[in-house]
């Protein structure tokens, strides 16, 4: 897996904006976490084994951004937006505690995200991935993830109407008429 695939994750899933996410490139979240697990193979202590938990959430945020910003895209949903701002938020903080702090005070926005689904396969798959992410412990499977991120995001035609968004033509007055 590569930082060019985390990058193009991003980008895809942000088009047409540019992706915001971190303060410098997506590339030096991938690289940092890369550079941290080869210091602990060193094994160079505790200091080490912090580092890497941070690069990995860090990592796993970003992969978890991409795929809410994806749905919140496909579904515009209101809880999909409230994830999506509050991953923002945790992905500034300096440690993986402060993360967690800023993740766990507003954890019931995640409930919300399963609202106004309604039958599509894609918001399903998306959900499914980020789900996966969030349960991810290792680099290995964020690379899976990353790579199977890419692939549905470009299967998916964010610009066509979808089945559950109203479609501003006027009720037939007869129609309502006769379910009163």
């Amino acid at each position: 897996m590569s930082a060019k695939s985390f990058e193009l994750l991003l980008q895809t899933a942000f088009a047409p904006e540019t992706p915001q996410v971190f303060e410098g490139p997506s590339t030096t979240v991938y690289q940092q976490l890369e550079q941290a697990l080869k210091q602990s193979r060193l094994g160079k202590g505790d200091k080490v084994s912090e580092e890497v938990g941070f690069r990995f959430e860090r990592l796993r945020l970003g992969v978890a951004i991409a795929l809410i910003k994806a749905y919140a895209r496909l579904a515009d949903n209101e809880g999909a937006k409230d994830v999506l701002h509050l991953l923002l938020e945790a992905v500034k903080a300096k440690n993986t505690r402060e993360i967690d702090k800023i993740i766990q005070k507003k954890i019931g926005l995640f409930d919300n995200l399963y609202h106004e689904i309604f039958v599509n396969e894609e918001r399903e798959h998306l959900l499914a991935l980020f789900e996966q992410t969030l349960d991810a412990t290792s680099k290995e499977e964020l690379d899976d993830l990353i790579l199977e991120g890419l692939e549905a995001l470009q299967e998916i035609d964010f610009d066509a109407p979808q089945p559950d968004e109203d479609d501003d033509e006027p009720l037939d007055e007869d129609f309502l008429k006769s379910i009163q």
